[in-house]
């Protein structure tokens, strides 16, 4: 059997995104994960060493990581995406970036406009959040007209691990010229590219953004020293936005603490309801079009077994293999992950400037 020979840029210093990469090629019979490369001397090896990697090849250089594979994930922080995509594909690899895709719209074209010179390499962006199987049963619900005209998309996405003011230090995350915005686009990233991946074939496409952004911890202390420096960009956002069709779409994105992550979609023909602690269950409450509910009882739909599969980074992993091995096209591309940035900085603007943008 062909496989794919993988090498992983960046191993984290504190939740460590690599990980679900490595968990992600494990679970594909078809991806041999050889090499690890980190820019801190030492790291890749003892990273491997702690979560029992063998038989891995711990490299000193990019060149020399690139060497040993045919692809590669990319898990930096997000001002290096743009450069290591193009370096990457200048040596002939396939690539995975994580998400967000870069820290600005015009960073991000970059990397668009070499890749449009390389076709036969695969690129692809780390939207992992489609292969929920409750996002897939609603996605076909809205695709055969059951819900027909929405009127609102209502998203929470993030979580708590940095509400800590004290004990969590100043990462790269916390960082502007590291990240671009915090929690709008960490987060925010994959509520758009839901939103748009569900409901942009029937209600069009985002044509309007409106968002207000917040820091509630403004300082924090800086790694390997004894002081504190400002957290430069956002613990939370709320944002909206408006599709072709009228539909109104409502965000709240927060690394300091929601209370669940879920997503709700409401239209003339009803409601349905899913949170991530509940991936294999739907809650719907359907009507006629013309007419009204009958009952305030939402049914919990079990998701079939054909919409059910490798979840999260293991579906992202699966397109991009058989993008690479199949000629299969990848949907989630760096088009894709340019255009998702745009929307994210017109929200920026929007919060800047007190305005609504129109996009």
């Amino acid at each position: 059997m062909e496989k794919v020979k993988i090498g992983i840029i960046g191993t984290g210093y504190t939740i460590g995104i690599a990980q679900q990469h490595v968990e992600a090629y494990q679970a594909n019979e078809r991806a041999e994960l050889v090499a690890l490369f980190d820019i801190i001397p030492g790291r890749a090896a003892e990273w491997a060493s702690k979560r029992g990697l063998q038989d891995i090849k711990i490299c000193e250089s990019l060149q020399e990581l690139f060497d040993h594979v045919d692809a590669v994930s990319i898990c930096t922080p997000n001002d290096t995406h743009i450069d290591l995509i193009i370096e990457t594909m200048k040596a002939g690899k396939h690539v995975i970036c994580e998400k967000p895709y870069a820290v600005s719209y015009e960073e991000g074209k970059r990397a668009v406009e070499f890749a449009k010179n390389h076709p036969e390499l695969v690129a692809l962006i780390g939207f992992n959040y489609r292969e929920i199987p409750a996002v897939k049963l609603m996605k076909k619900y809205i695709d055969e007209g059951k819900l027909g005209q929405v009127f609102t998309c209502r998203q929470e996405l993030g979580g708590p691990r940095i509400a800590n003011p004290t004990g969590v230090l100043l990462e790269w995350r916390m960082q502007e010229k590291h990240s671009g915005t915090g929690a709008l686009a960490d987060f925010g990233c994959h509520m758009l590219d839901l939103a748009d991946y569900l409901l942009s074939g029937t209600q069009g496409k985002i044509t309007e953004v409106s968002s207000l952004l917040e820091t509630f911890i403004k300082e924090r202390t800086v790694i390997g020293e004894d002081r504190k420096d400002k957290v430069t960009n956002d613990d939370a956002a709320v944002f909206n936005a408006k599709m072709e069709s009228g539909t109104l779409l409502s965000c709240v994105s927060s690394r300091i603490g929601v209370p669940r992550q879920m997503m709700e979609i409401v239209g003339e023909g009803g409601m349905m309801v899913f949170d991530t602690f509940n991936p294999n269950q739907l809650k719907v409450l359907f009507k006629e079009k013309e007419g009204g509910y009958q009952s305030f009882a939402f049914e919990n739909i079990e998701i079939p077994e054909e919409l059910k599969g490798e979840e999260g980074h293991k579906g992202l992993v699966n397109e991009f293999i058989s993008a690479i091995l199949d000629g299969k096209p990848a949907a989630r591309d760096l088009e894709r992950g340019l255009y998702i940035q745009y929307v994210i900085d017109m929200l920026k603007k929007s919060a800047d400037e007190g305005q609504v943008i129109t996009l």
